[in-house]
């Protein structure tokens, strides 16, 4: 089989769909699949300074430039199917589809950001009338993929909601956790304070919204006022808090107290590992979720969660973490206290899929969605 992989603009920065991207690229391989990545590259973005000028740039590169990429490589080369590993990228369906009638899979992480444009979220920021019409663009693109992997029964039944005909023509399939319990990481001396003596509860996450790390920040204050001796610190893996996240209170307390918060915006998959495997426990109440990265790779380094059954969490884990309503800040709060003054850690068992048993279901997909086609 030789598979046409659609990877991202890496200047967007998102993490999770370059470790997708890798986890295929590398992976697949070993199922009889040869693999052709294609993803925009920056023409027009490495030119310009200041975010805004930076984001126009980036549409050109990604809506323009990396079309015509896309129509010179079906033109030299023959696929036996076409993945496009991120539904935002859909608008490439379109183009694809007059070029070639090659089958089309594209995978599907989360609707989050098209139904927040829908206004279906009712603590959500308002999406801009210009990001509504690229929600409704990618909207109206992804009707035109033949085959939909998704990465959670949630994210699948969403997308069916959206565009009812595709039922019979998706499936889910769980991405990839390694299990990294045995591997310890021995300098950690680049995070900037000693992971051993330091007693921390931990999140993973940007600002986004629907992470509610407002919650999570006001769990831990409830927890700080409430116990005596109380030194344990907050460590979150992304961006320093934004204006939206906090209200006058919680800015205040940070005045006073900034030094039992820690920011840690880039870190490597290792130190992310050691991260885990230290912490006391991950609080991680999103709203929703389309899969849910970090309870699972917490869950791989025994370190447990304090989450929401949002996206793939409670489909893979069960009842190994603690669930709370992330609507409910005192249950939010009494479950953080609750875990953070326990002195042992429960060792968690369930076994969730890893990179191997991910990439194998995707080129299970590949033959059959080819094998369909050809039949």
């Amino acid at each position: 089989m030789r598979i046409l992989l659609i990877t991202n603009y890496r200047e967007d920065r998102q993490k999770s769909m370059i470790r997708f991207g890798n986890l295929l690229a590398s992976s697949i391989a070993d199922y009889g699949v040869v693999v052709s990545e294609a993803f925009p590259k920056s023409k027009m973005q490495r030119f310009c300074f200041g975010s805004k000028f930076k984001k126009w740039a980036g549409y050109i590169d990604k809506y323009f430039f990396f079309q015509k990429k896309i129509e010179s490589l079906l033109q030299l080369t023959k696929f036996d199917l076409i993945h496009i590993i991120d539904h935002s990228n859909s608008v490439y369906l379109p183009k694809i589809s007059t070029l070639c009638s090659t089958p089309k899979l594209i995978t599907c992480h989360d609707l989050i950001a098209i139904r927040t444009a829908f206004e279906e979220f009712s603590m959500a920021p308002t999406t801009s009338p210009k990001g509504k019409k690229l929600q409704r663009w990618i909207l109206n693109s992804l009707k035109q993929s033949d085959f939909y992997a998704c990465d959670s029964k949630q994210t699948q039944s969403d997308l069916i909601n959206k565009i009812p005909e595709i039922h019979s023509n998706s499936s889910v399939i769980h991405l990839g956790v390694q299990n990294n319990r045995s591997k310890k990481l021995t300098d950690t001396k680049s995070l900037g304070f000693d992971l051993k003596s330091t007693e921390y509860a931990l999140h993973v996450g940007n600002n986004s919204w629907y992470k509610n790390r407002q919650g999570v920040l006001e769990s831990f204050i409830h927890t700080t006022q409430n116990s005596k001796n109380f030194d344990n610190k907050l460590i979150l893996v992304g961006p320093t808090f934004q204006c939206h996240e906090l209200n006058i209170q919680l800015k205040n307390w940070l005045k006073l107290n900034h030094k039992k918060i820690i920011f840690l915006p880039n870190v490597s998959e290792a130190e992310l590992q050691a991260l885990y495997q230290h912490a006391k426990i991950l609080i991680f109440p999103s709203f929703i979720e389309g899969f849910g990265w970090p309870p699972l790779e917490a869950h791989s380094n025994n370190c447990n969660s304090i989450t929401s059954k949002t996206g793939a969490i409670f489909e893979l884990l069960g009842h190994n973490p603690y669930y709370i309503d992330p609507c409910d800040q005192k249950q939010l709060n009494n479950a953080v206290e609750h875990a953070l003054l326990l002195k042992n850690k429960k060792n968690l068992g369930a076994i969730i899929p890893d990179n191997k048993t991910c990439a194998k279901n995707y080129a299970y997909l590949y033959k059959q969605i080819i094998a369909e086609k050809n039949s």
